[in-house]
């Protein structure tokens, strides 16, 4: 060989040796798959540990589900309302009705969320619902459980009057919300002209009655509307409740209107 060769021959000799001893033997791949399955399954379980730490298990009314006017008291009218809640990832979450369980389950997702809604309608009233999820061979979990009462129901009125001088008294078959002066309403012929379905706090009404003040009894199952001047007008009147805005702890509208007649001489 002759000598001025040489050096490259060298050098690439030297280059070669650094490149296969920078390959990793191919029986190392073996390791490393089995290092990222490791690793794999360690993010599942730390998956599973936040689905557990980050929001304890527990059962909860879908948002669609919880007609009521509080999103946390659990009432619906919703029957077959559709429940959710977190679980440990990846889970099977098994629901129970008053102790009898749910034909069919539901599968948390990576994240712990899983949903499930009964096929048939439960009964009305209260009920407790509990849960369970299991993941493998581990001890199921129990879920914290919900208090929740079913009614489909609409409220109505039972009774309707007005005493001139101590105002008209109003009351419901449940407790009700949204009841307003402006649901009462004024019909009738007066010598100040006729009132036509007017608001009770409409301006050309409070030259009759002045202004109305709205109480609450008994757990917002009654209401009295006290006006402040008596009606002395002579004339023949209804007083009419329209149910507009007017629904129950569970979120059914009041069934009808309700109205009372009366005459003044």
């Amino acid at each position: 060989m002759p000598f001025d060769s040489m050096p490259f021959t060298v050098f690439r000799s030297i280059i070669g040796a650094c490149m296969s001893a920078a390959k990793p033997p191919r029986r190392r791949a073996g390791v490393a798959g089995r290092r990222n399955r490791e690793v794999s399954t360690g993010l599942e379980s730390l998956e599973q540990r936040m689905a557990l730490t980050v929001a304890a298990p527990f059962i909860r009314l879908a948002a669609a589900s919880d007609t009521g006017i509080s999103k946390t008291d659990g009432y619906t009218r919703v029957a077959n309302p559709l429940f959710t809640g977190v679980a440990p990832a990846r889970s099977t979450v098994s629901i129970f009705v008053d102790g009898q369980p749910l034909p069919i389950t539901a599968k948390a997702s990576v994240s712990g969320v899983w949903s499930v809604r009964p096929q048939a309608a439960l009964p009305e009233g209260p009920h407790t619902i509990t849960g369970i999820a299991v993941l493998g061979v581990k001890p199921p979990i129990a879920l914290r459980p919900l208090s929740m009462v079913i009614d489909t129901k609409p409220p109505t009125t039972t009774s309707l009057t007005w005493n001139s001088g101590y105002g008209s008294q109003l009351t419901f078959s449940e407790t009700v919300f949204g009841v307003r002066a402006a649901n009462l309403r004024l019909t009738g012929k007066t010598q100040v002209g006729p009132l036509t379905n007017l608001p009770i706090n409409d301006p050309r009404a409070r030259e009759l009655v002045g202004p109305i003040t709205v109480s609450q009894l008994d757990n917002n199952t009654k209401f009295i509307f006290q006006e402040q001047r008596t009606l002395a007008f002579s004339g023949t009147y209804t007083l009419s409740f329209v149910k507009t805005g007017v629904v129950d702890q569970a979120g059914n509208p009041l069934a009808a209107n309700a109205s009372f007649s009366f005459t003044i001489d």
